[in-house]
């Protein structure tokens, strides 16, 4: 007779993947890992969208950060990320988890469809992320030290994709495997902070809508309406199942109050606790100590010192453009929720307020959670899905635009694709300050000849690159000289327009 002398909580190699409670706690570090990438997906979606300033802040102690993405000055030799953004580790990580799970027999079907719905999920969110940064990716599923232990470096390495489209026919069908293996099984209450099937679909329209709209390998979209109609079906699948905060200032503060973490508007969210985890918001705000007397806010009413309780913060790393919080109309109350405003003489400048947590003991905690989709997202998308398709996208615009403005808000009147197109892109531009959403609106969305939205230098806080050949190929990012180096298997492989700079 043999003894197992082993603890229950030794999860060594032999002792883990034995029981459903270890796979929730893996379940569970796979959306650590997510939220640890917060950084990194706030700077892809939010760095070049053209609202962020560069050189110094108006007011307060600054050095501003990441100025050569900001004005989209990136090469080879400096391109602001190396190792593909760093999403392979994690995404190594949900390799490992779905080859554990899919051989698990200690699980019910229904567990294992579960997990597996959150893993494709989560796999296929990861890969649309360096889809839309590098284009062509290698496409690693398997964990190779459990499946195939490389001999040597170069096993270890994997080619990209041959073309885009064989990237995105991929995390299509990661996006059916999550839904296959999620069924019809909904939780949007308890699970707003891991991923879920509404999640799932959240995902499907935005990646469906992508390829209805951007040109792959250089060509115009192939199934325009049949990617629309999918597209349009997910999210009209998910809508129904939520609802919007009554007003917008809602949204944030609930995300910085542990029992109201998670509310009706959130479809899923990266968790921040106290004394857990935070965010990096810090970077927004001016420090304590910062001389900011004379200064009058948009009435003109005197700002007392430290309005936002700055606390023992460092120095100012990210502000954005004061035009940006002129785009928002008097009465729209996301201006005030999203900002405060300074001005004096012939100075204005506004910090963020979004993301600023909460007071705890005299000390600022940066607790916030961080959405990453929320219902607000889903009736725009609607929208702009509706006017790509020749529909009324009224409905869907008026139901946001109503709540920023308490009811009241100015109507939208239907018009050309065009006029259509820039009212959402605005209205995005306002609702999701910060989110994470800038520059990847400004890539999948047009103009009335088609033309991507980055390109319309012509209009305020929109384009953000010269459609020429010494700029357009920048609607991807290169390659790190390091990583080219390191993987023979990427020779001769840097995204176009990048060699050499």
């Amino acid at each position: 007779m043999e003894l197992d002398l082993a603890p229950e909580d030794y999860f060594a190699s032999g002792s883990f993947w034995k029981n459903n409670d270890q796979v929730a706690g893996a379940m569970l570090g796979l959306h650590g890992q997510l939220r640890g990438q917060q950084q990194t997906l706030w700077s892809l979606g939010e760095l070049r969208g053209g609202t962020l300033r560069n050189g110094t802040a108006d007011i307060g102690t600054s050095s501003l950060n990441s100025a050569n993405i900001i004005i989209q000055d990136i090469r080879e030799s400096s391109p602001g990320f190396s190792a593909w953004a760093g999403l392979y580790g994690p995404l190594f990580q949900v390799n490992n988890f779905i080859y554990q799970i899919e051989k698990a027999d200690y699980l019910t079907e229904a567990q294992k469809g579960y997990y597996l719905g959150q893993a494709y999920g989560l796999r296929a969110f990861y890969y649309f992320y360096l889809f839309r940064t590098y284009g062509r990716v290698p496409l690693v599923t398997e964990p190779q030290a459990a499946v195939n232990t490389p001999s040597s470096a170069e096993e270890a390495y994997k080619a990209r994709t041959e073309t885009e489209l064989e990237t995105m026919a991929f995390i299509k069908s990661e996006i059916d495997k999550s839904e296959k293996s999620f069924g019809i099984v909904y939780d949007t209450k308890n699970q707003k902070a891991q991923w879920s099937l509404a999640a799932t679909k959240m995902l499907k329209t935005e990646v469906y809508l992508w390829t209805a709209k951007v040109d792959l390998d250089g060509k115009a979209p192939q199934n325009v309406k049949a990617d629309l109609d999918i597209a349009k079906s997910a999210v009209e699948d998910v809508i129904p199942r939520y609802s919007l905060q009554n007003n917008f200032s809602n949204v944030f503060q609930s995300a910085s109050i542990p029992a109201m973490k998670g509310n009706s508007e959130i479809i899923f969210t990266l968790r921040y606790m106290n004394q857990e985890a935070t965010n990096f918001f810090n970077n927004f705000i001016y420090a304590a100590s910062d001389d900011i007397s004379g200064y009058v806010d948009e009435n003109g009413m005197a700002i007392p010192k430290d309005p936002l309780q700055a606390g023992s913060t460092g120095i100012i790393r990210y502000q954005y453009k004061i035009d940006l919080y002129k785009l928002f109309e008097k009465n729209d109350t996301r201006a005030n929720a999203t900002f405060i405003n300074f001005n004096k003489g012939n100075t204005s400048a506004t910090f963020l307020r979004k993301f600023l947590g909460t007071l705890i003991d005299g000390v600022r905690n940066y607790s916030d959670d961080y959405p990453i989709y929320r219902l607000a997202d889903a009736y725009l998308l609607l929208a702009e899905i509706k006017n790509k398709l020749g529909q009324d996208p009224t409905d869907e615009i008026m139901k946001v635009r109503n709540r920023a403005y308490n009811g009241k808000a100015p109507l939208f009147v239907n018009g050309t694709f065009e006029s259509n197109e820039l009212a959402i892109y605005y209205e995005r531009t306002k609702e999701f300050v910060s989110e994470g959403h800038q520059w990847f609106d400004l890539r999948r969305m047009q103009d009335a000849s088609g033309k991507p939205l980055v390109f319309r230098r012509d209009l305020p806080l929109v384009g953000v690159l010269d459609n020429t050949e010494s700029q357009k190929h920048k609607l991807l990012w290169p390659i790190d000289l390091g990583t080219l180096s390191a993987d023979p298997k990427l020779t001769g492989q840097q995204n176009p327009g990048y060699s050499g700079t």
